[in-house]
């Protein structure tokens, strides 16, 4: 609670630290909450929301929100994460921040991250490409440390407006493998491939995802599921 109050704090100190902010709410509604690979809402529809705040400096900050579903192992409804961070850079953008995820009625599970990346953008014709890497010492309220480290490329087709978008996930550490519903999880590779497009306002992106979990992750229910599965989201940034 101590580092979730903290989290709120710091992130109205910057909101209100960089006055002349650029201020933005998107509003997500998708098939599937996937998370790394994982799904968080037992692979039923979710509803997301964020407003982010963005200062001249570099400086950022946001809150995020969504609902989930554990099969109720812990009384969560929904998720609410809150995070800060700083950018810089042009050709190749550097970002560094911390996240805290919540959830409220679930509290035994929230817990900090702290991550560190660079994206290089091409230009035309050309992929952009980012990795990161997410460090976490209470992973899932393990008090052990988790990893995760990804490479994310974007592409834009010289047709029809379309983008191409990749990923590859892994995720590893002592938390992932201390972390047991029925039967474990362990470290993992997650992976997609998506498209996407974009309708006036709206941002459409159907992603193709899978893992190499097999069955390594066993909860009651559709909850956890980490096989390959499409996924559609539909969102809007404003202000349009």
């Amino acid at each position: 609670m101590k580092i979730a109050t903290l989290a709120i704090a710091t992130t109205a100190m910057l909101a209100a630290s960089i006055a002349h902010a650029d201020i933005s709410a998107t509003v997500t509604g998708i098939s599937d909450y996937d998370f790394r690979g994982v799904s968080q809402t037992a692979d039923d529809p979710a509803l997301q929301g964020s407003i982010d705040f963005e200062g001249e400096t570099g400086l950022y900050a946001g809150i995020w929100a969504s609902n989930v579903d554990f099969d109720d192992c812990c009384g969560e409804d929904y998720e609410v994460d809150y995070y800060v961070g700083w950018t810089a850079g042009d050709a190749v953008e550097w970002d560094f921040g911390a996240i805290y995820y919540a959830y409220p009625g679930a509290n035994d599970l929230n817990y900090p991250e702290i991550y560190g990346g660079a994206t290089y953008y091409g230009g035309e014709d050309t992929w952009d490409l980012g990795a990161k890497l997410w460090a976490s010492w209470d992973w899932f309220g393990y008090d052990a440390y988790g990893y995760y480290s990804e490479i994310n490329g974007n592409y834009a087709l010289p047709w029809w407006e379309i983008g191409v978008t990749a990923h590859v996930g892994y995720t590893f550490g002592d938390g992932p493998d201390e972390f047991t519903f029925d039967s474990g999880l362990r470290e993992y590779v997650d992976w997609w491939l998506g498209i996407n497009r974009s309708f006036g306002p709206l941002d459409l992106e159907l992603r193709y995802v899978d893992t190499d979990l097999g069955e390594g992750l066993e909860v009651s229910g559709d909850a956890g599921t980490n096989d390959d599965r499409f996924i559609f989201s539909v969102s809007t940034t404003f202000p349009w």
